[in-house]
């Protein structure tokens, strides 16, 4: 274990390791501060010289800010047991988890060393609060003064407000009766093992907007939930409270015997809060919401055919062609929706969005398409209509004629390559600007200007000051050279030319014109191959291909994305010319977003490298065609999984990992929360597994069926030793009753002596080590007192769960 890390821990640590520190202390704590200067001026260069007035003095005033009264609602990473859930949480110490790693030592109290936090966590129920009858959590909000005015009654905290704080400011606060919170509050001396680091790595987890550099904070509560007793009815819930409060000021009552003075509740700050049911029985935790996602709605164990995202095969009542029909169309993860032909003929056509069950093949058609009704598929042995790549063109235009920017940015980048491609022409065509005898394209004058200038660099003056001769025959103006045969023909060889894919990929690095609008296109169509734009119902037309508590795997049909894209960069095309020029060009826009959607999540995490800007392809003809397939090409499969269900949002930050057959991780495109409950993950490849986990940020801290923790090893082994590794447990019967060092006369309140706890627990520690492990800290304290994070893991053939 160690004090506070010198930089943050952003992705250094392996994936599913966690470091614990003590604390992350902050070179200056919040408050108000003064700088005093004070200067003597002499007058002389030797040490005795007489002073010269003074002394000076300059004072300069500054406050470092810090919360005090509130924190921000994004500060919470995580709560557990979450908010709302219900489950076995009798033996589980209750903690949340801050996006800030300095934000529990970020203030001090009175009294306390300097790694004392100024917050504490305190598990209440409701006959231990005072008012605030309206709020599910007993919170009452009111303003900074109102709060801390005089009265009575309550025990207000002797707080010095800072500067940057005004009286009308809003807060919330909770009443706690004095004598519950004699019982429940931690002493002064308690805080500090209460409140830890934690260095985790956040590749697997969904960014939900978190400037996360890998570095939390952690404050536990000293106390375990109240629950009913064992033998009690299942449904028979206790519901617990839980407040992340401010100390601050309130340092005088942190000690056994408080002097409340004739006062009959305390108030204190609540920057966070939440409640639970705490069931007597296992109802609803990780191990069980995991376990139910691997379960039909019969309750029998779902295969590998019940964990893709298609609609259930209808019941097994006939045998006919036109029923094998339908169940093959169901099993590729088609829907017959309702159809309305041009003609007004009221139909039904077949539909499936990008997510399919079946790992589809790609086709040139979608990328190549220019219309909708281009890409509608008929099937004339069932008189059925597909309709799926149809519509994902016409969502790709209408997303693009929405997002007007795009589409501004989308013109101007046809109007500049088409400026260009002009320019190209004239000079593959002008009788003007031709080549000299020598052959060398090099010499060739570029334009009309450069022409002329060449003129006037050679003999063009001495000519012009020579006598003219007499003309030998008589004059006749030349010929018009005739007109191109094939003008179109003429114009597609120019646009497919290596001349005009090394002017269009210069163009395309210049960081203006060409360029900018370029990467302005790829970043927008880049989100729209992760799905960014695409509503829900597209994804998953039928509710029933995902029910509630339900885990659903898919490939993503890489023909969908094309026609996708297809339908966005079909606007502004108003002639032949246009639809040549954009599917000659199409290539290098594919490519260019696909690059910028495989690195997507990288650059939203800040952890992307380099241009995300993909070379241009060295000649043309068959590899424009072959870049104007479509994005495939470079973002390789992709698959991914929707998981809808409590997990997403009781645990907001669940780790998911993918890996392919030989055990390396896949990368993550995309994780992202489409609701409270519902959760989309896209992989770089094909896994072999796929794990759902708690995350390593959000461990739980408790004590075992009787009482007991196993003890970890605190010793960290020399590099070769090979010996035992730093937290692994010493034994399967070394543990340490934990529960044998509750707060005495707690009223039936299962708290934490820490005081009685911690010399116990190191004499333990050194006698299970053979030798003194050194004064337990925090840190320390958190390694063994962590329940070990539960797993879901999908593998094998069958997608049964290991």
């Amino acid at each position: 274990m160690s004090p506070s890390p010198q930089h943050p821990a952003r992705d250094t640590i392996p994936l599913g390791d966690i470091e614990l520190h003590d604390h992350y202390l902050p070179a200056l704590r919040a408050g108000d501060y003064r700088i005093e200067v004070t200067h003597t001026l002499r007058g002389g260069a030797q040490d005795g010289a007489q002073v010269v007035g003074g002394p000076f003095t300059a004072v300069q005033k500054f406050t470092v800010r810090g919360p005090q009264v509130r924190i921000d609602a994004d500060a919470v990473v995580a709560r557990q047991p979450p908010d709302a859930s219900s489950g076995r949480f009798a033996e589980v110490l209750p903690h949340v988890v801050l996006g800030d790693p300095m934000l529990p030592w970020e203030r001090p109290l009175t009294g306390g060393s300097r790694d004392t936090p100024w917050l504490a966590l305190l598990v209440l129920t409701d006959d231990q609060l005072v008012g605030g009858t309206t709020a599910p959590t007993r919170t009452i909000s009111t303003t900074v003064a109102e709060f801390l005015a005089g009265d009575a009654a309550v025990l207000k905290p002797a707080l010095t407000v800072e500067s940057d704080i005004g009286p009308g400011d809003p807060c919330v606060y909770v009443q706690v009766a004095a004598a519950e919170f004699q019982a429940v509050a931690p002493r002064l001396d308690e805080l500090r093992f209460l409140a830890h680091c934690r260095g985790a790595n956040t590749e697997d987890r969904s960014i939900l907007g978190l400037a996360e550099d890998g570095l939390f904070s952690v404050v536990v509560a000293n106390r375990f939930p109240t629950a009913a007793p064992p033998g009690s009815d299942p449904g028979t819930g206790t519901k617990n409270i839980v407040h992340l409060v401010s100390l601050e000021g309130h340092e005088r009552i942190l000690v056994d015997a408080p002097d409340f003075r004739g006062r009959s509740s305390v108030a204190l700050l609540s920057l966070c809060s939440w409640s639970f049911q705490a069931q007597p029985d296992r109802e609803a935790d990780f191990a069980d919401l995991a376990e139910g996602l691997t379960r039909t709605p019969s309750g029998s164990r779902a295969g590998r055919e019940e964990m893709w995202l298609r609609l259930p095969a209808p019941p097994q009542d006939t045998d006919t062609a036109a029923r094998r029909e339908v169940v093959r169309r169901l099993g590729d993860g088609y829907l017959p929706l309702p159809y309305l032909t041009r003609s007004g003929e009221a139909t039904y056509g077949w539909y499936r969005g990008p997510l399919t069950p079946v790992l589809p093949a790609a086709t040139d058609q979608a990328a190549r398409a220019t219309t909708a009704d281009a890409l509608i598929a008929y099937d004339p042995a069932w008189g059925s209509f597909d309709l799926s790549l149809a519509t994902a063109f016409e969502t790709g235009r209408a997303l693009a004629l929405a997002d007007a920017p795009f589409a501004q940015h989308l013109l101007a980048f046809k109007q500049a390559t088409r400026h260009l491609v002009d320019t190209l022409h004239h000079q593959a065509t002008s009788t003007h600007l031709q080549q000299d005898g020598s052959g060398r394209t090099g010499t060739r004058p570029g334009t009309a200007r450069a022409a002329f200038g060449a003129l006037l660099d050679g003999h063009l003056l001495t000519a012009l000051g020579t006598p003219p001769g007499r003309p030998r025959a008589a004059w006749s103006p030349p010929a018009p050279a005739a007109p191109s045969a094939d003008p179109a023909g003429g114009l597609e060889a120019v646009l497919r030319s290596d001349a005009t894919r090394a002017a269009l990929a210069a163009a395309r690095d210049a960081d203006d014109g060409l360029g900018k609008h370029l990467t302005r296109v790829a970043d927008w169509l880049g989100r729209l191959l992760l799905l960014h734009p695409v509503p829900f119902t597209h994804l998953v037309p039928d509710e029933r291909m995902l029910p509630r508590e339900s885990l659903r795997f898919f490939h993503l049909d890489p023909s969908w994305l094309d026609a996708l894209v297809s339908g966005a960069l079909s606007i502004g095309a108003q002639s032949s010319r246009d639809t040549l020029q954009d599917q000659v060009v199409a290539g290098t826009i594919r490519a260019a977003a696909a690059r910028k959607a495989a690195g997507y999540r990288a650059t939203q995490r800040g952890t992307a490298t380099g241009d995300s800007t993909p070379e241009e392809p060295a000649s043309g003809g068959a590899a424009s065609d072959a870049a104007a397939s479509g994005g495939d090409a470079v973002l390789g499969p992709v698959s991914g999984l929707l998981l809808r269900s409590a997990l997403v949002s009781g645990w907001p930050n669940l780790a998911v990992r993918a890996s392919d057959a030989a055990g390396e991780p896949l990368p993550i495109l995309r994780m992202d929360h489409l609701s409270p409950t519902v959760l989309l993950c896209l992989f770089g490849g094909l896994p072999a597994a796929v794990e759902l986990r708690e995350p390593q940020e959000g461990f739980r801290f408790g004590v075992e069926d009787h009482g007991l923790i196993p003890l970890r090893n605190l010793l960290a082994p020399p590099r070769s030793s090979g010996g035992r590794p730093l937290g692994e447990q010493l034994g399967p019967d070394v543990t340490f009753p934990v529960l044998d060092h509750l707060r005495a006369g707690a009223g039936g309140g299962r708290i934490l002596d820490l005081g009685s706890l911690i010399p116990a627990l190191t004499a333990a520690l050194d006698a299970a080590h053979g030798t003194a492990v050194g004064p337990v800290g925090p840190a320390d304290l958190a390694l063994q007192m962590v329940k070990v994070p539960e797993a879901i893991r999908f593998t094998g053939p069958n997608g049964d769960r290991g």
